[in-house]
């Protein structure tokens, strides 16, 4: 039998991550994840500035490729259109890069990775017994989920999915205007269309709560993007979960991607930080996290009113004054800090 101190399931950001910054604190930690490395992942890829700010203050010596877009076209049901230059740009990485760039790096520092699946875990005082489907069994005195938001070990604590978002996405030739990030949000359908311009080719894709691959392709083609390979990946929007002192759950796994937006990456780093500094201080994760519990509510708030007729109309009118929704922009890519 294996024995580390922390075993992390799930090897993208929020585990990798995590695992960065217990080796840093002298922490024994290993991750399994399932899938072999560098493996594919649904996501635009878009780094806002808040994100890429707290990775700089986290890993500091992690160096990665990107594609930087100051440029943000947004429609609002067709009604309403604007577009500006942000202060600071989003940063467009390739998910497939990128997180298999975040494993190696947390390698470098001696962390170990296996491939493996968890399948479930006895508790006792003293410590955790994790089985593996393969059978293998470690033992370990923390568990953490970062298995995105199917995760296995949310699973584990409740059988209730709670509320998701399903996501749709494609990979489109890059566009003639390469320089833009392109956002519509639409009303009639509760749901988000995007377009992120990478560096060899540009991510297009659709979400609401009641997604269809025949709805997608409505969209698509409303949007003049032909028939392609289509991903899907639900998007975890709840935090009505048991919280155990030593089973922790962070990133998609948590339920912690932005409720209006359903920006992940940032508060994948905030919540692999907060799981690592409960673990170095001993203090509960649900006391360290805290803060992102209840930011999580308020944003449940802000996204009910988000999608509402009202909200809709004064989005549409407030397209006519670009310079007011640049400033709102700006201001929520850098309002959250790391502290």
């Amino acid at each position: 039998m294996k024995t580390t101190e922390v075993l992390i399931v799930g090897a993208g950001p929020a585990g990798s991550m995590c695992g960065c910054l217990l080796k840093k604190a002298g922490i024994d930690c290993l991750i399994i994840d399932h899938a072999t490395f560098p493996r594919d992942k649904i996501c635009g890829g878009g780094l806002s500035s808040k994100c890429w700010h707290l990775l700089e203050h986290l890993l500091p010596d992690f160096h990665y490729d990107f594609n930087p877009v100051s440029h943000v076209t947004l429609d609002i049901n067709g009604k309403g259109y604007c577009e500006f230059d942000i202060a600071e740009p989003i940063r467009i990485v390739a998910r497939k890069v990128f997180d298999h760039s975040l494993l190696q790096h947390y390698q470098s520092l001696g962390g170990a990775f296996i491939k493996g699946a968890f399948q479930t875990v006895e508790e006792s005082p003293s410590q955790l017994i994790v089985t593996l489907k393969s059978g293998e069994q470690i033992a370990c005195r923390y568990l953490v989920g970062a298995d995105g938001s199917n995760s296995s070990v949310r699973h584990y604590l409740t059988p209730d999915d709670g509320f998701r978002v399903l996501a749709m996405e494609q990979y489109v030739p890059k566009s003639g205007r390469t320089i833009d990030v392109g956002l519509s949000l639409s009303y009639g359908n509760g749901g988000y269309y995007y377009r992120f311009p990478g560096s060899e080719f540009d991510v297009v894709g659709y979400g609401d709560d009641e997604t269809t691959l025949e709805k997608y392709r409505s969209v698509m083609r409303e949007k003049g993007i032909p028939d392609g390979k289509v991903r899907g990946a639900f998007v975890y929007l709840s935090n009505d979960y048991p919280l155990k002192d030593h089973i922790i759950l962070i990133g998609d796994a948590g339920g912690f991607a932005n409720r209006t937006t359903c920006e992940g990456l940032y508060d994948a780093f905030q919540t692999a930080f907060n799981a690592s500094k409960a673990i170095t201080s001993g203090r509960p994760f649900r006391e360290v996290n805290a803060p992102i519990f209840k930011k999580m509510i308020h944003q449940n708030k802000v996204a009910h009113r988000l999608f509402s007729k009202p909200s809709f109309w004064l989005l549409t009118k407030l397209c006519r004054y670009p310079g007011i929704v640049r400033w709102v922009v700006d201001t929520k890519m850098r309002r959250e800090t790391w502290t």
